[in-house]
């Protein structure tokens, strides 16, 4: 122990300077800005009728304030944000101004000096009972000017000659400036003795040229022992909050990934023992998917951490809890990037700590990672039912209605378990976790198969109205969360998969414009390779399935062995299957995968009915999944099932069974399904009824004139997405329904689109061997 706390005091002697902020010229110039507008101020008051406007007040309050917590720039800078136009300022408070930073150039040291501790004199001392103070002690300028003074007067003589040697440089990089152009020489050249007072004397034109030509000679040979700082500890300290804070609730507000990496750099290099600028640049490297330098920020961060408990009691315990959240947040960081082994160790090491340090909150967030990435076992066991707080508690439940969702449970007690937790959202105002319980909502509903209900809950989402007001006009809004998963970036791939599920390509499009979430980029190339593949666009759709795989590998992987189908390879379609299926059987939490497991044994039941000619086995693989689609409650794969069997059975001849599926099953299609699925189920139901119609007849002509009414629904829908291939068939088999009928006009006229269309867009003779549900 005595050991460690000789080890703790020589961290305390390293850190005293990382605790004190350094005196730099653009603090100088500010404290300059300050006086000025004081003295104005007070010229003012006493003046019969003479009161400054209030928008000048504002703006200087607002202008002050933003010199005050921003970090130092260039005089140029300065000039430039003077005098844009941005602020209303007074030209008389400019040009004193210009006069007091030239003044301080040109007399020395004794000026600069002078400068900060007549401000603390003429402002903020209180001169008589009828005339108070400019500027009170416990104000934000009371503070920073008492702050600058205090620091000033611990500075040693060769300092603070040091730091007039900055302010020489800092002010001649600024000239000629904006400001010193709009002055004249004669405004230059005097000496403001109204308002500087007996302290300051006035000097020659002639004079201060000698002294400035002195100051030029010398000022490359004065020693360099004065340190600059671009940033302080304390606008380090706002800006992290900041960015950090922006990062969560709004990512386009904040900065742009690499201008925020070049500014945490610059921070790294003023304040190197600053601990949290490194867990920024940790959550930055997260939003880009940089796992390098994701995790040596992390390190960084928590091993700089140590020096934030020199001024603790309890040592031991803060050492405690840093190395409980450093495992904590090693895990979130592996689960991020898909390490779930990697990421359960780190789980495991937080759920120790936490537990030996009776930390619940801590031992909350543990379980919700290592849920995330633990698989079904570890997922039913961290969701135990504990007593948690409210934003671990809801967080708990979202993962709790997912795991039910997976595991066959009823979908009425799923969305129970989802209310739950809305009504601990709403109770608390968590604004961040409604927005994720909505998205978690309507994803559960696409699992359903019930679009519409998942396109409603995407749309609230969208139109949820999370802005708030923050001082003067300035918008906060809840947007994309930090990594992958941001509520609003699933609410907009939601809401682009509704618009390419009805056809409407242009908006589908129009909204990938508007998201940046890697949601809505792996939603967008979905449906693009999808419309590729309908439209035979081989090349097309290869270049799509491959930016898809960066995101979802195995839905990429069900894309081309689609593309493959297509093109007549059956060989490298099946083989692409069979990888399919046996990662969704052997992976430890295959249940998570029984979308994708279904949706493969439905396209491999395709691939066997068009190149094989045994029915038996396909009529096993689609009861297999019609079992399972049943048994998760995964309703409109179910639907699709039925729809594939009814297909093998107008093909084996069961025409009367196959009509009795078909419309069973249709209205399920035409209420949720994609346009696309909705012209196939309403062309097999037509082949339906042409197999089951009357031989010949009044009945038949009625039956036939029937269908070819619903082929016109099914064109429409097949150009909505431009099935090339299914659309050349609805009309081929238009003109031979309406060629039975008699009617010779409207089958010319049939046959005429089909050869225009074929003219324009020649497909190969295999595709048409392909016309199936």
């Amino acid at each position: 122990m005595d050991l460690g706390n000789e080890n703790i005091d020589f961290i305390k002697l390293i850190n005293i300077k990382g605790n004190v902020d350094n005196i730099t010229p653009h603090k100088i110039a500010v404290v300059a800005f300050i006086r000025e507008y004081g003295l104005l101020k007070i010229e003012a008051k006493d003046m019969i009728d003479c009161t400054m406007a209030p928008k000048y007040r504002k703006d200087f309050c607002i202008l002050a304030l933003k010199l005050i917590q921003c970090p130092d720039m260039e005089f140029k800078e300065l000039e430039a944000l003077l005098t844009d136009g941005r602020y209303n300022l007074l030209s008389v408070h400019l040009q004193n101004f210009c006069v007091r930073l030239q003044n301080v150039y040109v007399n020395g040291v004794n000026a600069l000096t002078d400068c900060v501790s007549s401000t603390i004199d003429k402002l903020m001392i209180e001169q008589s009972e009828t005339n108070p103070c400019v500027i009170t002690r416990c104000s934000v300028l009371g503070f920073y000017l008492r702050r600058i003074m205090l620091y000033l007067d611990k500075l040693t003589f060769v300092q603070v000659a040091s730091l007039y040697k900055a302010f020489c440089i800092y002010y001649q990089r600024g000239r000629p400036g904006l400001m010193m152009r709009s002055l004249s020489k004669e405004k230059l050249n005097n000496v403001e003795v109204q308002a500087a007072g007996p302290t300051i004397s006035p000097v020659l034109p002639d004079e201060s040229k000698q002294q400035e030509l002195l100051i030029k000679i010398n000022l490359f040979d004065r020693d360099h022992s004065f340190e600059e700082c671009q940033w302080s500890r304390k606008q380090a300290e706002l800006f992290t909050a900041q960015q950090a804070n922006l990062l969560q609730i709004n990512e386009k507000r904040a900065m742009q990934p690499k201008q925020l990496q070049k500014t945490i750099l610059q921070i790294m290099n003023d304040i190197p023992e600053y601990p949290d600028i490194h867990f920024l640049s940790f959550l930055n490297c997260i939003r880009m998917k940089e796992f390098s330098g994701a995790q040596d920020s992390l390190y960084n961060c928590f091993d700089r951490a140590v020096f934030n408990m020199c001024g603790n009691g309890n040592i031991s315990n803060d050492r405690n809890k840093n190395f409980r959240y450093a495992a904590l947040n090693r895990a979130a960081m592996h689960t991020q990037f898909g390490h779930k082994s990697v990421a359960m160790e780190g789980v495991r090491e937080a759920l120790a700590v936490a537990q030996e340090a009776a930390d619940g909150a801590c031992l909350a967030h543990a379980a919700a990672w290592g849920a995330l990435a633990g698989g079904r076992a570890r997922r039913a066991a961290l969701l135990a039912r504990v007593p948690r707080p409210p934003r671990a508690a809801a967080s708990a439940v979202q993962l709790m209605a997912q795991h039910a969702a997976v595991n066959a449970a009823r979908p009425a007690d799923v969305f129970q378990i989802i209310t739950k937790g809305d009504s601990i959202n709403y109770l608390h105002s968590m604004t961040d976790l409604t927005m994720a319980g909505l998205s978690n909502t309507a994803a559960l509903w696409g699992l359903y198969g019930k679009t519409e209900m998942a396109s409603v809950n995407c749309q609230l989402l969208l139109n949820l109205n999370t802005k708030c007001n923050v001082g003067n006009g300035s918008v906060w809004q809840w947007s994309e969360g930090v990594g992958a998963a941001g509520p609003m970036g699933a609410a907009g791939a939601g809401t682009l998969c509704a618009a390419a599920w009805r056809g409407r390509t242009q908006l589908a499009t129009a909204l990938a414009s508007l998201f940046v979430a890697p949601q809505v980029r792996s939603a967008f190339a979905k449906q693009q390779a999808s419309a590729a593949l309908r439209a035979a666009k081989w090349e097309e759709a290869d270049q799509y399935i491959r930016q898809l795989a960066s995101y979802d590998r195995w839905e990429s992987q069900l894309l081309r062995a689609e593309m493959y189908f297509l093109k007549g390879d059956a060989t490298d379609a099946l083989e692409t299957l069979h990888d399919i299926l046996d990662y969704c059987k052997t992976e430890d939490d295959s249940l998570h995968y029984m979308s994708l497991r279904l949706k493969g044994m439905i396209m491999m039941s395709e691939v066997q009915h068009t190149f094989s000619t045994i029915r038996s086995t396909n009529i096993m693989l689609l009861n297999e999944a019609l079992s399972l689609a049943r048994k998760y409650h995964l309703h409109y794969l179910a639907a699709t099932a039925e729809m594939h069997i009814a297909n093998v059975q107008l093909h084996m001849g069961c025409t009367k069974n196959a009509l009795t599926l078909v419309r069973k099953v249709l209205p399920l299609i035409m209420e949720h399904g994609s346009a696309y699925d909705l012209a196939r189920g309403t062309l097999l139901y037509t082949k339906c009824r042409i197999a089951t119609a009357p031989p010949a007849g009044e009945a038949r002509s009625q039956v036939l004139q029937s269908c070819c009414e619903a082929l016109d629904t099914v064109k429409e829908n097949f150009s909505k997405v431009g099935a090339q291939a299914r659309l050349l068939h609805t009309w081929y088999l238009q003109a031979q329904l309406y060629n039975d009928i008699g009617n010779t006009v409207a089958r010319n006229h049939c046959a005429w689109m089909y050869r225009q269309l074929e003219t324009q867009q020649p497909l190969e003779p295999f595709n048409m061997l392909h016309i199936m549900y």
